[in-house]
């Protein structure tokens, strides 16, 4: 079961629907994001006071001070940002690889091609930022083998829903019991594993700066590079006006002499900054500081 534990199907009705409700939003084009702009706001304002505040007061401290006004702003601006994101999530089921990049562009692809021939394999790190499923597709796209974990998404027919969708796409999938020997033989066949390391649900983590505080960062990807020897490539993916942008920076091996607080350390300062450039496109919605938790 470590090979492939996600296995889990959907009822045919719900894949139907979520097929029927894909093709929709692609015939909607932009204008999908009319639909996710309103669901957003509607979700913004249905939240509790206090969760609301919360995340005003994340943006704040992440951006070192903001008026309460412009705190609110951002607040609002990144429950709308992620409704895009679900939304995006759903549409990408309709788009084939063949046109992944008529709506996402790839900036150092070649990193990723000469970590792929090396036959190493390759660890791809991502924060909740941007679109990670966005990321995943314009990396298979591109001619690359994709692993990952799934965690559990909300009951467990949209988690199943969801899997399915990703494995239409030939994404493999481990679920968090089994990851860690899929992901060590997913390396060792020479494909690429991307992980999502900046709100760890379990599992060994570190803390780390980012976004001007202490944060939680998942070992993981330092502890399979130095048992494998795969690179660790850090990667955003952001939404611009026009399409999606996926960012894969220079692989790097740990130092010998690095601990995995300093490797994961490593990844989060290359990754920050792009969260202080395009700020609701960052989505925290739960306390991440540990020094106020």
């Amino acid at each position: 079961a470590a090979r492939t534990p996600v296995r889990d199907s959907p009822p045919a009705l719900m894949r139907w629907a979520f097929e029927a409700t894909a093709s929709g939003l692609r015939r909607l084009g932009r204008a999908r994001y009319l639909v996710a702009d309103v669901a957003g706001t509607l979700t913004y304002a249905a939240q509790p006071p206090r969760k609301r505040r919360l995340s005003a007061h994340m943006h704040s401290r992440a951006a070192g001070g903001l008026s309460d006004a412009e705190a609110g702003r951002r607040a609002r601006a990144s429950y709308r940002a992620y409704s895009r994101m679900i939304i995006d999530t759903i549409w990408i089921h309709a788009i084939g690889l063949d046109e992944m990049f008529e709506h996402g562009e790839m900036v150092g692809l070649e990193h990723m091609d000469k970590a792929r021939d090396a036959g190493r394999g390759a660890i791809l790190v991502l924060t909740h930022f941007g679109s990670w499923d966005v990321a995943g597709s314009v990396a298979l796209a591109a001619g690359h083998d994709i692993s990952t974990v799934m965690a559990p998404v909300g009951t467990p027919s949209i988690t199943a829903l969801l899997a399915w969708s990703r494995r239409v796409k030939k994404m493999e999938l481990f679920a968090p019991a089994t990851a860690a020997r899929g992901l060590i033989r997913a390396l060792r066949r020479g494909r690429l594993i991307a992980l999502l390391v900046d709100i760890p649900e379990g599992g060994p983590t570190t803390e780390v700066r980012y976004c001007n505080g202490p944060v939680l960062f998942s070992t993981g990807p330092a502890f399979l590079a130095r048992l494998t020897g795969a690179p660790i490539l850090p990667v955003s993916c952001w939404r611009t006006s026009t399409k999606y942008i996926v960012h894969v920076r220079e692989p790097f091996h740990p130092s010998e002499g690095d601990d995995e607080q300093a490797v994961m350390q490593r990844i989060a300062s290359t990754l920050e900054p792009d969260v202080r450039r395009l700020p609701e496109q960052w989505y925290p919605f739960n306390q991440i500081y540990t020094d106020e938790m």
